[in-house]
C-alpha cells in the first residue's frame, strides 16, 4: 500500500461536483460524522498521520491547510483553521484549478467574488501560479496586469455549505475567531491558477509552503477532534 492509498477516503466519486452534490453527498457525510471519523482515524495511526502533515501547511492566505484525506479519482477533503484577519489586507484574489464545495464549521467567512472590468477599481498585477505539489516552496510568475471590479458580497456562518467553480476569482477572510470550514476539492480542472495582487510588480514572487511534522500537527488535530466531540455531545454550542 502507497502512502496515498493510507489516506484513501470516500468522497462521493460518482457524482459530479456541483451545487446538487452538497445534498447528494457532502451534507450527509458532515451530518454523520464523517470528518470525526476520519480525524479519530488519522490520530490512531502514525503513518496515516505522517501523510496528512507532509500536506499540511500554514497557507499564504491566512490560514492552516491540511489535507485530511484524499479519493481514488484525486478528490480531497481539506481542513482550513482561519486566522482572523480584514478582507483586502494583502489585496490577494485568486481562481483555483478545480472546483470545491465547503462547509463552514465554525465562526463566519465573507466571500467577495470579482470580475475583470478594463474601467474596474481595483488595479492589480496578474501572476500564474501552479500547485507546489510535495515542494515547501513556490512562485508566482507575473503575465501582465488587469482592473478587477467586485461582483458579489456574501456572509457564511457556521452550519453553512457553498459551491465554488474554479474559475470565478475570490478572495476569502474569516469574520470571526474560530473559523473553521472542510472542503472538498475536485479533480483538477484547470493547470494554472490566477493570482492578482494589487501593488506587487515583481516579475516573480517566491513564497514558502513549510509542511508540519507529525508531532506538530498532532496537537491542533487532537483540538479538532476535542472540539467535534463536545458539539457530538451536546456540551459546546459551536457547529461541526
Amino acid at each position: 500500500m502507497t502512502s496515498r492509498e493510507t489516506a484513501w477516503t470516500d468522497l462521493g466519486d460518482a457524482m459530479p461536483l456541483s451545487s446538487a452534490y452538497l445534498d447528494g453527498f457532502f451534507r450527509p457525510f458532515i451530518g454523520r460524522g464523517g470528518v470525526l471519523a476520519l480525524v479519530r482515524a488519522i490520530l490512531a495511526d502514525e503513518e496515516r498521520l505522517a501523510w496528512c502533515a507532509a500536506n499540511g501547511y500554514q497557507h499564504h492566505n491566512d490560514f492552516t491547510k491540511v489535507v485530511l484525506g484524499v479519493s481514488p479519482a484525486g478528490r480531497k477533503l481539506v481542513w482550513h483553521e482561519w486566522r482572523q484577519r480584514r478582507p483586502w489586507v494583502d489585496g490577494d484574489y485568486h481562481n483555483h484549478r478545480w472546483d470545491f464545495v465547503s462547509y463552514i464549521a465554525g465562526g463566519e467567512l465573507e466571500l467577495t467574488d470579482f470580475e475583470e472590468d478594463p474601467d474596474g477599481p481595483l488595479e492589480v498585477d496578474r501572476y500564474r501560479y501552479e500547485s507546489p505539489g510535495g515542494q515547501t516552496e513556490y512562485a508566482l510568475r507575473r503575465v501582465g496586469s488587469a482592473r478587477l471590479r467586485e461582483a458579489r458580497r456574501v456572509k457564511v456562518a457556521a452550519g453553512e455549505f457553498y459551491f465554488q467553480p474554479h474559475e470565478i476569482v475570490h478572495n476569502a477572510a474569516s469574520k470571526s475567531q474560530g473559523t473553521s470550514t472542510f472542503i472538498i476539492q475536485g479533480e483538477v480542472a484547470a493547470t494554472s491558477t490566477d493570482v492578482y495582487l494589487a501593488g506587487a510588480g515583481e516579475e516573480r514572487l517566491e513564497r514558502a509552503a513549510p509542511r508540519f511534522s507529525p508531532a506538530e500537527l498532532r496537537p491542533p488535530l487532537e483540538r479538532l477532534r476535542d472540539g467535534m466531540e463536545e458539539v457530538s455531545r451536546g456540551t459546546s454550542p459551536g457547529r461541526w
